[in-house]
């Protein structure tokens, strides 16, 4: 083949190329979303400084007014800790939660207070998630449930 003609096909596969769309990011802002789930035992222990050390969790069920957000309609499991100091002052928490969605990548949110989620980063298309937003807990008829209303934003990139 000629120098001519590569010059040529390589330069049409490079336009070919630059032509085909790129991933694109995606985005979702979610104004109304609830977290429905059964309570987990909560567990608790004394800690050698005279603290507590309290831990719970629940598998909930994501619903939320976008049916293309991914995570909605899926199921997750949270589990939180508490270390609650003898003096019942400076009390930490942390709260973790993970799923798997339909496609079968791993998506997961953490809360370290103050009523503030974000996304972390978890498999293929969470792999770069970011994004975050608010939650509260409401209370259900049913003293066996957990309900969390949130709202915030998922970015993957």
């Amino acid at each position: 083949m000629g120098s001519t003609r590569r010059t040529i096909l390589a330069a049409g596969a490079a336009v070919a190329a630059a032509a085909l769309p790129a991933a694109q990011a995606q985005n979702w802002k979610v104004a109304r979303g609830y977290n429905v789930g059964a309570q987990a035992p909560m567990e608790t222990r004394k800690t050698a400084d005279g603290g507590t050390y309290l831990t719970g969790g629940a598998r909930y069920y994501v619903d939320t007014e976008d049916p293309s957000y991914p995570v909605t309609g899926q199921s997750m499991d949270c589990r939180w800790m508490c270390k609650i100091p003898s003096t019942g002052k400076d009390v930490a928490c942390l709260t973790l939660c993970a799923g798997v969605d339909k496609d079968g990548d791993l998506f997961s949110f953490r809360s370290t207070g103050a009523n503030t989620y974000e996304a972390v980063p978890g498999t293929g298309k969470y792999s770069k998630a970011s994004g975050g937003g608010t939650f509260e807990t409401a209370q259900p008829d049913d003293p066996a449930l957990t309900v969390t209303r949130w709202k915030g934003t998922l970015n993957l990139r």
